[in-house]
């Protein structure tokens, strides 16, 4: 799977195109230009008129032939589409299921219907809308749906990184950070917009909810392993609002807040204005939803070492020396076993417990034997305890390493950015789903 570079993007708490009234099914309408608006009512409805049936039988027509996580021709259509374009055809789409369903609850069903003074034959809008009897009869378009949302979503991350700067773009402002300073605007993507809207209308149906988590879990996934706060930020919102008890989406929420609570992010975040609550809040909320999230599944482990992480952080030590202690005798994987380990170190050196602190440290080492920071945490702690020597030689050890080291060699450096379920085998889950013909 293409990603992005790894910047972070933090949205701005005031956004432009935004209309309140619009009705939540269909979400708000986006601001059109003054230049761009029609000169008369009459006008517009007449190009409308016109324009409705082509962009619906096209975005249909993308959504069945797009093979998911592929950049397709389907998937490049629909790349240049802006955010007028989705809003239109989410209208058309649902209005034109509820008045399917409307038609076929009728003793006789109609020859012709008419919508925004278009007369269609019934029989070719059911076959427009692709919909089986039981689909039309009950306004389940949840098929068709999730199938949308999979490819908004390719959309958003294998199209619009390739297209000029703009494409694929809110008109709410946000802002891109590199390093710690904004380097420009960044984007609000209305594909992912998109997609949540059309995820809101499925009917009430087990395995296609379960495909939607499965959506939101890998989309935020990948959102935060490339440092896209900004889409992050309304993602996550909403997928908590819908899923309020899931344990990997209060662990994403967690790791959004923690993110957010970094150095690099801090820095731009309180230049800029984008945000003005802290470090601290940020903390304190990721420390709820990892809790939380531990709550809900006692296995997670992964939850458990950025919660003691976390604890750490906040300057509850003892709290989470006892996180961390139980996540290191659990975890699997090389780079979670080194965060737990790196992080009881700095846990047990806090408390005072400096010969614990030096053997965790040493264990990290062990597993990242390139890794700068558990040999300078070494070096550090020796010093406190007078030894020179040892410092002297954790010290050597550390200039003893490769010059042009690489992010691997120390995962401390992905920290923020890294998750033990990366995003391509979520997706690859999502795909198998799809190619599966569940849904």
């Amino acid at each position: 799977m293409r990603t992005a570079p790894c910047a972070a993007v933090l949205a701005l708490t005031l956004a432009t195109g935004a209309a309140a009234a619009a009705p939540a099914a269909v979400g708000a309408p986006p601001e059109v230009p003054q230049s761009r608006q029609p000169a008369a009512s009459q006008s517009q409805a007449a190009a409308e008129s016109k324009a409705w049936m082509p962009r619906l039988s096209s975005w249909l027509e993308a959504v069945n032939e797009h093979r998911p996580g592929s950049v397709d021709l389907p998937a490049r259509i629909m790349g240049v589409w802006t955010e007028w374009d989705l809003y239109r055809v989410r209208e058309d789409f649902f209005a034109l299921v509820a008045l399917c369903k409307r038609e076929m609850a009728q003793s006789r069903r109609p020859l012709v219907v008419v919508y925004k003074d278009t007369a269609i034959a019934f029989d070719e809008l059911r076959k427009l809308l692709g919909l089986s009897d039981e689909e039309a009869a009950t306004a389940n378009a949840n098929r068709v749906l999730l199938r949308a949302a999979v490819l908004h979503g390719d959309v958003a991350m294998l199209v619009i990184p390739l297209l000029p700067s703009g494409a694929g773009c809110s008109s709410r402002a946000t802002v891109l950070v590199k390093d710690g300073n904004n380097i420009g605007a960044g984007c609000l993507g209305v594909h992912w917009i998109h997609g949540r809207l059309l995820l809101d209308l499925l009917k009430p149906d087990k395995e296609a909810e379960a495909t939607a988590r499965l959506w939101y879990h890998a989309s935020m996934a990948y959102m935060l392993e490339i440092g896209d706060y900004a889409n992050a930020d309304p993602h996550i919102e909403h997928a908590g609002l819908l899923y309020p008890a899931d344990p990997g989406i209060l662990f994403e929420h967690g790791v959004y807040h923690e993110g957010f609570a970094s150095p690099f992010i801090q820095t731009a975040a309180q230049e800029s204005g984008v945000d003005r609550r802290g470090a601290r809040t940020h903390l304190d909320e990721a420390e709820g939803l990892f809790r939380k999230a531990v709550k809900e599944n006692p296995y997670f482990v992964e939850a458990r070492v950025h919660h003691g992480f976390v604890l750490g952080q906040l300057g509850r030590q003892t709290d989470a020396a006892g996180e961390l202690r139980e996540a290191a005798e659990t975890a699997q994987g090389s780079q979670l076993r080194y965060y737990a380990q790196l992080f009881l170190g700095q846990a047990e050196e806090s408390l005072g417990n400096r010969a614990a602190a030096g053997d965790h440290y040493r264990q990290a080492a062990t597993l990242y034997p390139r890794a700068q920071s558990p040999r300078l945490a070494l070096s550090l702690l020796a010093r406190e305890i007078g030894d020179r020597a040892g410092a002297q030689q954790a010290m050597r050890q550390l200039m003893a390493l490769p010059a042009r080291r690489v992010l691997e060699d120390d995962p401390w450096f992905a920290y923020y950015r890294w998750q033990n379920q990366r995003c391509e085998l979520l997706f690859g889950e999502l795909y198998a789903v799809l190619a599966g013909g569940r849904r």
